[in-house]
């Protein structure tokens, strides 16, 4: 490793190791969204199915579950290289030319995911501001669904930032196999 790089390292390494654990507690939420929603919707069966009736909330929270599992998990796809992308040119190309597109390509997702992470705070904190509610039976304060949105794109724009961070470290960012 050249001192360019180590140095790098040593800079970058802690923030990329945080912002890869706070992903990782992410992940783990998602996937304990994706189990409320089976918990729910299971609920829902044998209410309708035994009892003949069914619960107001849970289309509403299965909803909301479902849209914490996404935005919680997307920097957990990053990481991991799970999201789709064209390798095709990069692997033609010279390997500086390459590593200049993908370092353009993650400054250009910092700042698009910065700028969806600040609508959604933006949002959420108007929510919190105007005491919003949903328009449902449970009346659920709309702050708390929304801040976990804003934190879930907060999170994949922190991970969108430690994937530029690799590149000038010197790193091949990960990529998952291909379905053919």
């Amino acid at each position: 490793m050249t001192d360019h790089k180590q140095d790098f390292g040593q800079i970058f390494g802690p923030a990329i190791g945080l912002i890869d654990r706070l992903t990782g507690w992410g992940s783990l939420l998602s996937a304990l969204c994706l189990l409320g929603i089976l918990v729910l919707m299971m609920m829902e069966i044998v209410a309708r199915n035994l009892f003949d009736s069914s619960f107001d909330f849970t289309w509403d929270i299965a909803g909301y579950l479902m849209g914490a599992c996404f935005t919680l998990a997307l920097a957990g796809a990053m990481k991991n290289g799970l999201h789709v992308r064209v390798t095709a040119l990069l692997d033609a190309l010279p390997a500086r030319a390459a590593h200049l597109i993908e370092m353009a390509a993650c400054l250009v997702a910092v700042a698009i995911c910065a700028v969806i992470a600040t609508a959604f705070v933006q949002l959420a904190w108007l929510s919190w501001t105007r005491d919003t509610t949903s328009a449902t039976a449970i009346r659920v304060p709309l702050v708390y669904p929304q801040a976990v949105l804003a934190a879930g794109t907060v999170l994949m724009t922190l991970q969108c930032i430690a994937q530029a961070l690799r590149l000038l470290r010197g790193e091949r960012l990960s990529v998952a196999e291909a379905i053919e």
